[in-house]
């Protein structure tokens, strides 16, 4: 699929780049003939003002050799008086006279710029009436344009040849850019591929557990339901760990499509922490972990304080998921000049650098045994480096395999003094 777009975007952009090529050849051609005429025009004026110029300073009607520059450039002219008669010229095409008689009495003399053709060779004729001594002359100057005419062709064919050969050079430059440009769409097209396999997968699992002990209670449909309770143990876990997936996809859902809501207000982020260490205590103690903290007290933010509790949460959880029977894990709280850090010190297991550049993709799973016991499916980092995220932070990560890691969520220190003067309750979308 991706090579046949990248054939059409290429198609496309050589189709432009041709489009483009003859529009500026077509414009060049234009600018360059239009000074061309332009300069000739101007030049046969100023031929003809001085053999009018010449002839004025004469006695008698005949104009004599210029000495002037103009003389350099081969121009030829022809003078008639009002009999039509030619009364002096410098011509070296004699089919002039005949072109130029025709072009006198075929139109009223007037100072005008035309076009004639003697033998293939194009001349352009600047036509002016004048009068010397009473008596009335027109004044026809000749000057060969076959050279412009020429020059044009050659810049044409020029720019054609240059056109050419830069789009046969740019045509595999196109088809290379356009795979580049598309890596970051092919790969989100990948990733939502495996996104939908992995939903898939994680939902499979645990309605397969779901069904099959549906079929067991069916199969004893005669007995009571104390003597049946671990089917429906089992059923009632394998449900939440459904329902806590779904409600992991929707949030995630929601927050590509931009339609998930942060409640910003002021509350007491140390209060938050200690309470989460309190909640989490329990759990620690089944797994025989050492739970402790460190709160800085008194620490006041603004922002979501479900978001940034689940975020936290997410966090703890997974220190005490990683930890070893008899193993540590600490929750901080700081303040530094610019941040305020939340850190989750364990002594873990920890993680390889491979590992720390996959560990907040979705679906993604340190020890996929551990995680199927504890029935983790991959999906809490990424939701915590989102919620984070949208706060304006990041999460930072310091680990070392087999020794231990630590999760650091370094929010902005807010301007609290600016914020009490803004609606504490006004609720931020997400865009």
């Amino acid at each position: 699929m991706f090579k046949e777009i990248k054939r059409k975007i290429t198609l496309f952009n050589t189709i432009i780049l041709i489009i483009f090529m003859f529009m500026f050849i077509f414009l060049l051609g234009f600018l360059v003939n239009w000074s061309l005429n332009l300069s000739g025009e101007i030049y046969l004026t100023n031929v003809a003002k001085e053999i009018i110029q010449k002839n004025s300073d004469s006695d008698v009607g005949f104009i004599g050799p210029i000495d002037s520059v103009h003389d350099k450039f081969g121009y030829q002219y022809i003078q008639w008086d009002s009999s039509h008669t030619v009364k002096t010229m410098k011509v070296e095409d004699r089919n002039l006279v005949k072109l130029g008689y025709e072009l006198l009495i075929g139109e009223q003399p007037a100072q005008e710029f035309s076009a004639v053709f003697s033998d293939n060779l194009e001349y352009r004729v600047y036509t002016v009436p004048f009068s010397n001594n009473d008596n009335d002359y027109v004044l026809q100057v000749f000057q060969q344009v076959s050279t412009e005419r020429s020059i044009i062709t050659n810049v044409i064919s020029f720019l054609l040849l240059i056109g050419i050969g830069s789009i046969l050079v740019l045509i595999p430059i196109s088809y290379f850019l356009a795979g580049k440009s598309l890596l970051p769409i092919k790969e989100t097209f990948e990733n939502q591929k495996k996104f939908i396999a992995d939903a898939s997968h994680e939902l499979r699992t645990p309605l397969t557990v779901i069904q099959t002990n549906i079929e067991v209670l069916k199969l004893k449909e005669d007995e009571q339901i104390k003597d049946n309770m671990k089917w429906l143990n089992n059923i009632a876990s394998e449900s939440e760990t459904m329902a806590k997936l779904i409600s992991d996809l929707l949030l995630l859902a929601q927050a590509e499509n931009q339609r998930l809501v942060l409640e910003k207000e002021v509350f007491d982020l140390s209060s938050m922490c200690t309470l989460l260490v309190g909640l989490m205590a329990e759990i620690a103690n089944e797994k025989g972990i050492e739970l402790s903290e460190n709160i800085l007290p008194g620490v006041q933010y603004r922002g979501d304080e479900e978001r940034l509790k689940q975020a936290a949460r997410i966090l703890l959880d997974n220190a005490i998921k990683y930890t070893p029977t008899g193993g540590k894990v600490q929750l901080c709280l700081s303040q530094g000049k610019r941040n305020l850090v939340i850190e989750v010190k364990d002594t873990g297991i920890g993680l390889t650098e491979e590992e720390k550049a996959k560990v907040f993709s979705r679906f993604y799973r340190v020890d996929d045994a551990r995680n199927r016991e504890t029935g983790g499916v991959g999906l809490g980092l990424n939701i915590a480096d989102f919620i984070v995220k949208k706060h304006g932070g990041k999460i930072k990560i310091e680990s070392v395999a087999n020794k231990g890691s630590t999760f650091s969520i370094l929010l902005p220190r807010p301007n609290l003094k600016q914020d009490t003067k803004k609606n504490n309750h006004k609720i931020d979308t997400i865009t």
